[in-house]
C-alpha cells in the first residue's frame, strides 16, 4: 500500500473501535455522510475523489442496494437531451402534474409491460455511447442521445481509479440510526475498456433519472437529471481488482 491507504486505514482504524456512532442526518445516504464526517470531510457535490486520491462507498451489512459509481449527462446532440426525452418519454408527477419525470433502468432486455425500454449502444468507431429507445414490441424508436467516450473516461479516472468499500452494521435507537464501521475494502480500477465492455454487456446497474425538487424554493423545477451508474455487488471484481481487506471484527 502508498502512504495515502495506509493514512486511509489507520483513520478507519479509530473510527472502528469507537463502535456504533450516530448518523450525522437523515437525509439518504447518511452512512456515508456519517462516516466522511468522521474522516473530517465535509458535504460537498465535487466530482473530485471524496479523499485524496480514494473514493468512498459505504454499504450496510446486508444491503442489497448496487453500489453507486457516478453520475453522468448527455452530451449530445441537443443542448439539454434530458429534458428532451423526459418530456416525450418520461410521465406526469404526482405532486407537480405540470411536469413530467423519468426513471427508468437501462438494460439490454425489452420488457413488453413498458410502453418505452431503453438501452445503450457502444459504438467504438464513433467513440460514442447512443441511448436506444424502443417500444414495448423491441422496434427502435430513436437512437439520438449520446455521451462520449471522451468525458466518460475523464469521470471514470477521476472518480473510480480508487475507492475505499466500508460495510457497517446499523441499528436504531429512539428512530435514530446508529452506525459501526468494521470492513474496509480497497479496490483499485481495472481499465476504460472493461467498463466499457460491461456496458456492452449489461452487467452494470444503469438507470435514467430525471427528478422534480419537491420542497423549499426551488419546488417544482428539475433536479438531479443524470445517467446514473452503478454495479451490483456481486460484480464488484469484474471492474475492480481488491488490494487489500481490513476487517476489525477480526483484528480487533
Amino acid at each position: 500500500m502508498n502512504d495515502t491507504l495506509k493514512e486511509f486505514l489507520e483513520k478507519f482504524k479509530k473510527i472502528a473501535q469507537k463502535g456504533f456512532i450516530k448518523s450525522s442526518s437523515n437525509d439518504w445516504g447518511a452512512i456515508g455522510k456519517t462516516f466522511e464526517k468522521e474522516m473530517g470531510k465535509l458535504p460537498d457535490s465535487s466530482y473530485n475523489p471524496d479523499y485524496k486520491d480514494i473514493e468512498i462507498k459505504c454499504s450496510s451489512r446486508y444491503s442489497r442496494y448496487p453500489l453507486y459509481l457516478f453520475t453522468i449527462s448527455f452530451d449530445g446532440p441537443g443542448e439539454n437531451e434530458i429534458e428532451r426525452i423526459t418530456n416525450r418519454y418520461g410521465f406526469y408527477d404526482h405532486d407537480f402534474p405540470d411536469k413530467k419525470v423519468l426513471f427508468r433502468r437501462i438494460s439490454n432486455e425489452i420488457n413488453k409491460k413498458n410502453k418505452y425500454n431503453f438501452s445503450l449502444d457502444v459504438s467504438y468507431k464513433e467513440k460514442r455511447i447512443y441511448l436506444c429507445i424502443f417500444d414495448s414490441n423491441g422496434n427502435l424508436i430513436e437512437k439520438q442521445a449520446y455521451i462520449s467516450f471522451s468525458r466518460l473516461e475523464e469521470h471514470f479516472d477521476r472518480k473510480m481509479r480508487k475507492i475505499a468499500y466500508i460495510k457497517a452494521s446499523t441499528k436504531i435507537i429512539d428512530n435514530i440510526k446508529y452506525y459501526r464501521y468494521y470492513c474496509l475494502f480497497f479496490y483499485k480500477i481495472k481499465d476504460f475498456n472493461t467498463f466499457l465492455s460491461l456496458i456492452r454487456k449489461d452487467r452494470l446497474d444503469i438507470n435514467l433519472i430525471s427528478r422534480i425538487n419537491k420542497s423549499g424554493i426551488d419546488a417544482g423545477k428539475n433536479q438531479n437529471k443524470n445517467i446514473v451508474i452503478a454495479i451490483s455487488k456481486k460484480n464488484i471484481q469484474l471492474l475492480f481488482d481488491c488490494i487489500f481487506e481490513y476487517n476489525n471484527d477480526v483484528y480487533w
